[in-house]
């Protein structure tokens, strides 16, 4: 057996995260915890991994199917001792009007319990009404107790609990009262990055908040899950017993949004992954046969990035050669000729296509997409469907014609083309969870390969 648990939220901003990221610091003091994140979100998962010092994992149904999301989520408990699973949006929201991809679909294909958390603000006997709801929308999924947040004291908390287990017979594990200590800071696209408040923000307060007010021991009680971790562990393909190939990926406050599964599979397939910082660095490192350039928020840092000419130029002078390059999203950003922020003011870049990344005042194409692959490139072949996610506030601005992706939401007629190639190099607004394309990592690596002999 093994514990595990879902944090679920009856709607998008009650605190969910805030809730995960608490538990998950507080039991990390005792035991080995493995996160994970339901969706795309890669923001979520850097806080998962700075409170429990281990990698957050997306389960995501969209990208990369139920077969696949229970494999990751078998393989990567068998390496704790309770799994910490964060949810997506309201429980039961999935892709357009369903619940499929939603947390209640993820929670039922793996059979966890979820903890479903309830802003409680202003409500006292009304909250056993909402619950109800909840319990009663899909009696499959296992919703185990409830942690209220935004609750006025003690006396308040005392209120709701009586309500629901005379009501509804559900466990209240405790709450959260406001305390703006506690709160993580936001800006465009959600939570700002651990990676730039970590020094400056008191986690501690939040672990000691989340001991004190919710009963976490008693949700341990009722997490137990049929998995047997001898029946988990699969023996691991390393890169130890092939030749490798070194990749550099640029990852600092500026490019940090990768997904680890991508990130394994391609180490798996026998890339040593070498980090670098285009903002701090001089040049991509020395000796590298590829470049992966992640998504992230080089409109913050545009300044930055701008000056540094010879990171510019390194990177620039690279994929003249032949380097395989793939930029996605933000690295896409940074492969253009400049970034224009809502100022309108720009900012220099690579200039290794012919476009301006605009910066908006929205999001632009915002969800899951499908992708038809039009043109051969670095990682995939003319004719492959991609599934995918798009999550970016800017938009691109030049003269381009031979795009490499069209571009078309799930059970939709709105496409449009995105995605470019020079040379070795493919860039695009399309976020992709490389562990779904093994072919597509393997082509990676086999380019890098020929290019660091000499084979462009």
């Amino acid at each position: 057996m093994c514990k595990a648990f879902m944090i679920a939220g009856t709607h998008s901003g009650v605190g969910k995260t805030t809730i995960t990221l608490g538990i998950i610091g507080y039991l990390s003091k005792k035991f080995n915890v493995v996160p994970f994140k339901v969706g795309p979100d890669y923001i979520d998962t850097s806080y998962h991994k700075f409170a429990s010092g281990n990698f957050s994992y997306n389960l995501d149904i969209y990208m990369l199917g139920e077969d696949n999301v229970k494999k990751l989520f078998a393989k990567h408990i068998a390496e704790g001792d309770v799994a910490v699973v964060e949810g997506v949006m309201g429980l039961y929201d999935g892709i357009n009007t369903t619940s499929y991809g939603s947390s209640a679909y993820v929670a039922k294909i793996l059979g966890i319990p979820v903890i479903l958390v309830v802003d409680a603000s202003g409500m006292a006997a009304s909250v056993s009404a909402l619950i109800k709801g909840y319990i009663e929308y899909d009696r499959d999924v296992k919703i185990a107790g409830v942690i209220f947040n935004r609750v006025g004291g003690e006396k308040h908390y005392k209120l709701l609990k009586e309500c629901i287990e005379r009501d509804l017979g559900i466990k209240a594990f405790g709450y959260l009262p406001h305390d703006d200590r506690i709160s993580l800071p936001e800006r465009h696209l959600g939570l700002m990055p651990i990676f730039e408040i970590k020094e400056n923000h008191n986690f501690s307060i939040l672990y000691d908040s989340i001991g004190e007010f919710i009963d976490v021991e008693g949700i341990l009680d009722v997490c137990d899950v049929n998995f047997k971790k001898d029946d988990l562990i699969e023996e691991k393909v390393t890169a130890k017993t092939r030749e490798t190939v070194k990749i550099a990926i640029a990852y600092d406050e500026a490019f940090n949004f990768y997904y680890q599964d991508s990130l394994d599979s391609l180490i798996e397939a026998g890339a040593e992954l070498i980090p670098f910082s285009p903002l701090r660095d001089d040049a991509i490192p020395k000796g590298v046969a590829g470049v992966y350039l992640g998504g992230g928020f080089p409109e913050v840092f545009a300044d930055e990035l701008s000056k540094n000419h010879s990171m510019l130029s390194s990177i620039k002078d690279s994929i003249e050669e032949g380097m395989p390059v793939y930029a996605e999203c933000g690295g896409l950003m940074y492969l253009a000729k400049k970034i224009v922020d809502l100022n309108d003011v720009e900012y220099d870049m690579a200039g290794v296509f012919d476009l301006d990344a605009i910066m908006t005042k929205r999001l632009i194409n915002f969800g899951y997409v499908e992708a038809d692959v039009l043109q051969d490139n670095v990682l995939f072949k003319k004719g492959d469907v991609v599934m995918g996610h798009v999550f970016h506030n800017s938009k691109v601005s030049g003269e381009f014609n031979n795009f490499v992706y069209d571009v078309h939401k799930p059970n939709s007629k709105e496409n449009w083309l995105c995605g470019y190639v020079y040379k070795n190099c493919l860039a695009t607004y399309v976020h992709v969870n490389l562990f779904s394309y093994p072919n597509a990592v393997n082509r990676f690596i086999g380019k890098c390969k020929n290019y660091a002999a000499g084979d462009v």
